[in-house]
């Protein structure tokens, strides 16, 4: 079980800041340009992405970089901002993604988006429902041909309300975080997310 820093501390920094702040540990760079897009959509929300350093994106290494963003941001943390991990099964044991899994559930306002096998099944999603495929290659053949222009943030980023809608119709076990082949759990993060910017924020 990978080690929780002690000296992070839930507080608010100097300092009144009304939008409230998305820290999110992703896997990969398409992750990071999909996520950043929203940052400052509005005045609501603001997106933080912890980098990475080399290939360094194994599950047991993503405490290791929340930890060193702490110890490192001039941004302490609010209880009011959440902490989301977004990553694929493609690579990692179930096992190590359990422990990852286990660790968020047991600490407040830390959450996980896993996605089976791929982050291209999420993107899918926002060309509405999922046709059938096979492989990661495959998802991104289809990505291909069934966005205009295929993964650009500016594109598929505004259809995010459709891949919420076909995601979660899609996941057979809402209630698990770890999803079933070709399903993904972003959708939670996207709700959440949304919920921030509130209506008409495109």
């Amino acid at each position: 079980m990978p080690k929780r820093n002690n000296n992070r501390a839930y507080k608010r920094a100097e300092g009144h800041r009304d939008a409230r702040l998305f820290i999110i540990v992703a896997e990969g760079e398409r992750e990071d340009l999909y996520f950043g897009w929203f940052d400052r959509r509005n005045q609501r929300i603001r997106v933080q992405l912890v980098p990475r350093e080399g290939q360094a994106s194994a599950p047991k290494h993503f405490i290791a970089r929340i930890n060193q963003y702490f110890n490192s941001s001039e941004d302490a943390q609010s209880t009011g901002d959440y902490i989301w991990f977004v990553l694929d099964i493609d690579r990692w044991t179930r096992e190590s993604i359990n422990e990852l899994i286990e660790f968020c559930r047991h600490t407040e306002n830390w959450h996980i988006a896993i996605s089976n096998p791929c982050f291209e099944v999420w993107l899918n999603f926002h060309g509405g429902a999922l046709p059938e495929a096979q492989s990661c290659d495959d998802l991104k053949t289809l990505l291909n041909s069934r966005i205009r222009g295929g993964f650009h943030p500016n594109t598929i980023c505004p259809l995010i309300n459709t891949a919420i809608e076909y995601a979660k119709a899609a996941d057979t076990h809402p209630d698990q975080d770890f999803p079933d082949n070709m399903q993904t759990k972003v959708y939670k993060l996207a709700e959440q997310m949304l919920e921030v910017l509130g209506r008409n924020w495109v």
